[in-house]
């Protein structure tokens, strides 16, 4: 992870161009303003690397960006930025067409074309920048896209991947999955502007290409859910089990006991929390997707080798034998 810039660590009167400084470190040429020159300016602003696929964060007061036709002759890198506009009244202009983002919505952009793109009051917009020699796609079918995301059925995976994505940034990007992770990501906005741009010809070997990454990221956002089942998994994404198995299948274990086992692992890690020391042990086992406290104490008992009370009491033990 890189930090690029935080004004809290700035004296006020060297912060805005400070801020234009690192903003032109993470976006091409354009003319940068602060959106409220009487409002107090700050930002913070992150940039991560995966793999050749970059990830920037700004958080801050109002900014507004504009690129011109000339800013394109000085400086025109191939490049498409999928952005999540996590928070803030936003607005983009791209190619005759005007969006008004709301709070965590998609938005493309082409670095290739002019655009003026700004929001008021405080905001915050993640956005991963992919050349277009790794997304694959031509400019125009890029370009046909962008007002369109929202009719995608993959509109709502790739938006919470990019959020994700973001809020642990700094752990996944130091991972040796993090190159991997990058190319995952751009095959999943290659699918997302197929579809969107309805290119049936390439919208379906990129969702055949990105389905396993769709089942993994699903079975994460419903790990908690008792209802969680193979049977649903495939319904999900409109296959059959037979296809599901060949999909996803975890090393040494059936689906189901992966399944599981990751739940295990989530009830075990909160077990002994401090925050969670006075929770019930049948009230996490039940936050955890398990509905029945006896089936959750043998199948932690089988994994672990001891009950959940007692990880949890030699756990406190151990901790405040460390304390002393």
């Amino acid at each position: 992870m890189a930090l690029v810039l935080d004004t809290a660590d700035l004296p006020r009167r060297d912060r805005e161009e400070a801020v234009f400084a690192a903003m032109l470190t993470a976006t091409p040429a354009c003319r940068l303003a602060h959106w409220d020159p009487e409002a107090a300016l700050y930002a913070r602003i992150d940039l991560w690397d995966f793999g050749g696929v970059s990830l920037w964060r700004h958080e801050g007061s109002g900014v507004r960006m504009t690129r011109t036709a000339a800013h394109i002759r000085q400086d025109a890198p191939e490049i498409a930025a999928i952005a999540l506009q996590e928070f803030g009244r936003a607005r983009r202009v791209q190619a005759g067409h005007t969006s008004e983002p709301h709070r965590n919505a998609l938005l493309l952009s082409d670095l290739t074309a002019p655009y003026d793109y700004a929001w008021s009051g405080v905001g915050a917009a993640s956005a991963l920048s992919i050349p277009y020699d790794r997304l694959g796609l031509p400019v125009d079918l890029v370009r046909r896209a962008a007002p369109l995301l929202h009719t995608s059925s993959l509109y709502g995976f790739v938006r919470d991947q990019l959020s994700a994505m973001a809020a642990a940034a700094d752990t996944l990007a130091a991972d040796p999955g993090a190159a991997a992770l990058g190319e995952a990501s751009v095959s999943l906005v290659r699918a997302l502007l197929a579809s969107a741009a309805h290119d049936d010809r390439r919208a379906r070997p990129a969702l055949a290409e990105t389905l396993p990454v769709r089942i993994h990221a699903y079975i994460d956002q419903h790990l908690r859910d008792p209802l969680l089942r193979p049977a649903s998994i495939a319904a999900a994404h409109s296959i059959s089990l037979r296809q599901l198995y060949r999909e996803v299948q975890p090393p040494q274990l059936t689906l189901e006991q992966w399944i599981i086992s990751r739940r295990l692992e989530g009830a075990r890690a909160d077990l002994v929390r401090p925050e969670n020391h006075r929770r019930p042990v049948a009230e996490i086992a039940r936050s955890w997707g398990f509905a029945d406290p006896s089936h959750f104490g043998r199948r932690f008992r089988a994994a672990y080798g001891l009950t959940p009370r007692h990880w949890r009491r030699m756990t406190a033990a151990q901790a405040e034998a460390q304390e002393d």
